[in-house]
């Protein structure tokens, strides 16, 4: 039964994260992506893969610090950067299992580079990449229907990198 309430989850992460890379401002994407956080964070909870995540929970903290800067039309400093990333750290030391736990660590370093930046095109490309990080991780984890939210991530990601090529360059 827990194996497909995981599946389950991961599909609800997805349809918020592809259509997260659908909307043309950074706010919005923000807070499509921590509704679709809060689904990964429960489901690599019950998938006992706690790197992933207490990263995924990072992320939702991260997405709701960065969309109040944004609603403000503020811009977070490299205080805010440090903080996160000292934090992605040090999740990533308590949680430690392997080598496997620096894929996480990784991807959510270049995706909180990425959605530190105004610039969609590179919250895009820093998507893609950490998406193909991500990927790994679930499939060596077993979270399955994560590593489709993870390919669907970067086909999503791409797609959106297209469509707005031309007002992002």
């Amino acid at each position: 039964m827990t194996f497909w309430i995981i599946q389950g989850l991961g599909i609800f992460a997805l349809v918020f994260y592809v259509i997260s890379f659908q909307m043309k401002t950074k706010e919005k994407l923000l807070i499509i992506q921590v509704i679709s956080n809060v689904f990964s964070t429960i489901q690599y909870i019950l998938a006992m893969a706690m790197t992933g995540a207490i990263q995924t929970a990072l992320g939702v903290l991260r997405g709701i610090v960065f969309c109040f800067y944004k609603k403000h039309n503020l811009y977070p400093n490299k205080i805010v950067l440090l903080i996160f990333e000292l934090a992605i750290i040090l999740g990533t030391i308590f949680t430690w299992d392997g080598m496997l736990c620096l894929l996480p660590l990784i991807a959510m370093s270049a995706n909180l580079y990425g959605q530190w930046q105004d610039d969609m095109k590179w919250v895009r490309i820093l998507a893609i990449f950490s998406a193909t990080l991500w990927l790994i991780y679930a499939f060596y984890t077993e979270v399955y229907s994560g590593m489709l939210v993870e390919a669907f991530k970067i086909i999503s990601s791409s797609v959106g990198l297209w469509r707005y090529r031309k007002s992002d360059i």
